[in-house]
């Protein structure tokens, strides 16, 4: 967890020059950012619904024209890549889905599965682009896969602040301060 945290430390110094949002913004998005979270599960869960759907009719469609033709060249790879996609949705949902609560009590567990979340979707991004095995996908992918990962890193960064308890320094127990 300690490069977690390490990854936060960096991030959070490459949005420190950028112009935050005014403070009603910063505050409204960090009070509702609970039931975005909500929203965003079950987007997640229709798009894994059809996404297996598609792999199931193209499965179907390959079984009936196996017969027909003889060899499907790229018919393995889009599996693979489909599937790996899959693979990744279901786990920034599930992430997502374990964050709903503690964003709702302001807690940072909630901020910090929102971060874990973004940092899956960019390994997604990139798994995606080599798995692509297209020189002009894998460029595309990066680069709108980073801006995507640069906006909602921006955004969760203005959020930050309020999920960060700040406490004082209490010194720990020692059985000699006890009299």
């Amino acid at each position: 967890m300690s490069v977690v945290r390490q990854l936060e430390t960096k991030v959070a110094g490459w949005l420190k020059p950028v112009p935050p949002l005014p403070t009603n913004a910063q505050k409204w998005l960090a009070e509702n950012v609970w039931w975005l979270a909500i929203i965003s599960v079950v987007v997640s869960v229709i798009g894994m619904f059809i996404l297996f759907s598609a792999i199931m009719a193209y499965l179907a469609f390959l079984g009936a024209a196996i017969g027909i033709y003889s060899a499907q060249t790229y018919a393995s790879g889009w599996i693979v890549a489909t599937l790996l996609s899959l693979v990744f949705s279901i786990v920034t949902t599930i992430l997502t889905a374990l964050a709903i609560n503690p964003l709702k009590k302001s807690q940072k567990k909630g901020w910090d599965l929102l971060f874990l979340t973004m940092l899956v979707s960019a390994a997604s991004i990139l798994v995606g682009a080599v798995v692509s095995l297209d020189l002009g996908r894998f460029i595309g992918g990066i680069i709108f896969g980073g801006i995507g990962l640069a906006i909602g890193a921006y955004f969760l960064f203005q959020i930050r602040s309020y999920f960060v308890k700040t406490t004082k320094e209490t010194r720990p127990f020692t059985p000699s301060a006890v009299k």
